[in-house]
């Protein structure tokens, strides 16, 4: 079990005065000011996803608070919001790392993170009540436990019983955001950071259960009623669905869930400060091919001496890509390419590079399927290879891509040298992929930014949030001062 670091490390931005239990709420509804609670898990694409709303609220009047992990606070400050650490800094576990080996069955090293079970699962054949159920066990108590365990949850209690938000906002793989919510009597809103497998596997549950004589427990409902308990708070279908979900992914890659409150909402490009070089403010010479694995999945642990395929590593990728008459960004972590690897004359190699600043220069991107670069090459109309990861079911949002004619899908066990330069060469010479590349951007374009669903928002914490008077928050006629009434 996490330890959780001292309470006095995680202070409220403002500081308590005297509190009256009769006194409502400063937030009165869509006219008022809010004080939002965001919270993510420690990767820095989750939170790049989560920046742009939470910017939206700080721009129309309300307060703030980001909380997550101590390992993500300075990325956190670099965003200009402010930002509390929690618990204790997150040891990610990696995709096929052996979790719970006696329990894994014999094919768990197929599935992600070592489970013997894999949430972004579709086959029909596969899906048994017995699979389903050990999924949504697998994935809570142990994926879930370690990315945001006791010890987060505790400091986040701790920081929102005295702050009192009115809204938080949570990242949709961190389950301490809806408990934070409901002990506190907050309304709460989930955002999507990937296909959304968790409230579909949970329905599946229910509808399998639902034919046996005597169903089984359901686990989400044992994992996050467990942290409810003790609070004197029960499991709810809220817990999985939120009030509402804001999803910043095209609506046709989302799966049909009858219940659940999606509100579509612009992709905005956030990937932290930047700087626009001189040679990217020139237009390229050759056409220009961005080469990206992810800032996600360099948080697990992906490296290139372990390859992208069974047939291929990162450094034969990286030369199959160079060996068409492209110039080629790559932004590729040392460690995901082996000492000694030889970088071709006509690549740019960076350890980081801000996605937002290159999309819009080239002429097509290769990818692992990732939310982020998913995102930005469709706001920036850039067609897409992409050879996707089995983290969160990214291949089947690029077979969709695909059907939509802006991109290619090289399976892992397709991907072969041969076959990256014949996709690729196909991406930047046929013209049909660039122009739904273009139709999906103007699409892209036309959904409502953050800061159109500001008032959507406001709306859902005026009707969710319970009335309460908050820390700080003054009487109506008096001053506030501490010594005094108010």
């Amino acid at each position: 079990m996490l330890k959780a670091v001292p309470h006095a490390s995680v202070t409220p931005p403002r500081q308590s005065g005297a509190i009256r239990a009769n006194e409502p709420t400063v937030f009165q509804g869509p006219g008022g000011v809010m004080r939002v609670l965001c919270t993510t898990i420690a990767v820095t694409s989750h939170f790049f996803n989560m920046v742009p709303t939470a910017w939206a609220l700080r721009a129309a009047g309300h307060d703030v608070v980001f909380a997550s992990q101590p390992n993500l606070l300075a990325t956190m400050r670099r965003s200009g919001l402010p930002a509390i650490p929690v618990g204790e800094p997150l040891d990610l576990p990696r995709p096929r790392d052996g979790m719970d080996a006696e329990a894994m069955p014999d094919d768990g090293t197929t599935t992600p993170y070592g489970l013997g079970y894999d949430i972004a699962e579709t086959r029909p054949e596969v899906l048994t009540l017995d699979y389903v159920r050990g999924a949504l066990a697998a994935y809570s108590s142990v994926i879930c436990e370690r990315m945001a365990g006791e010890a987060v949850l505790d400091d986040l209690l701790d920081f929102a019983r005295r702050w009192r938000p009115d809204l938080v906002i949570w990242d949709a793989h961190t389950f301490t955001g809806p408990v934070v919510a409901k002990v506190c009597g907050a309304a709460h809103v989930r955002i999507l950071n990937a296909p959304d497998h968790w409230p579909r596997m949970w329905r599946l549950f229910h509808e399998l259960a639902a034919r046996e004589e005597s169903p089984p427990a359901d686990p989400l409902a044992d994992y996050l009623g467990g942290k409810l308990a003790p609070h004197g708070h029960a499991f709810d279908a809220e817990m999985v669905d939120a009030h509402a979900t804001l999803d910043p992914r095209p609506e046709w890659m989302r799966p049909p869930l009858p219940g659940v409150d999606y509100r579509s909402v612009r992709f905005i490009p956030y990937t932290g400060p930047a700087t626009r070089p001189v040679w990217l403010r020139r237009p390229p010479r050759r056409p220009r091919v961005c080469l990206t694995l992810g800032e996600a999945l360099r948080s697990v642990g992906a490296k290139g001496r372990e390859g992208v395929g069974k047939r291929i590593t990162l450094p034969e990728l990286l030369e199959a890509i160079a060996s068409l008459d492209v110039e080629v960004v790559a932004t590729l972590s040392a460690d995901q390419l082996p000492p000694g690897t030889r970088v071709p004359d006509n690549v740019r190699l960076f350890d980081y590079f801000p996605l937002d600043e290159l999309l819009p220069t080239c002429s097509a991107v290769v990818h692992h399927g990732g939310t982020g670069v998913l995102g930005g090459a469709l706001v920036h109309g850039v067609p897409q290879l992409a050879v996707p990861g089995n983290t969160w079911g990214e291949a089947d949002e690029m077979r969709r891509l695909a059907e939509r004619g802006a991109g290619l899908v090289l399976e892992a066990g397709e991907l072969t040298a041969e076959a990256l330069t014949r996709q690729l060469s196909r991406l930047l010479t046929e013209p049909g992929f660039a122009e739904s590349a273009g139709r999906l951007r103007k699409e892209m374009a036309a959904t409502p930014s953050p800061h159109e669903i500001v008032p959507q928002l406001q709306e859902l914490a005026a009707r969710h949030t319970t009335p309460r008077r908050r820390p700080g928050d003054r009487r109506p006629g008096r001053s506030g001062r501490k010594g005094r009434a108010g």
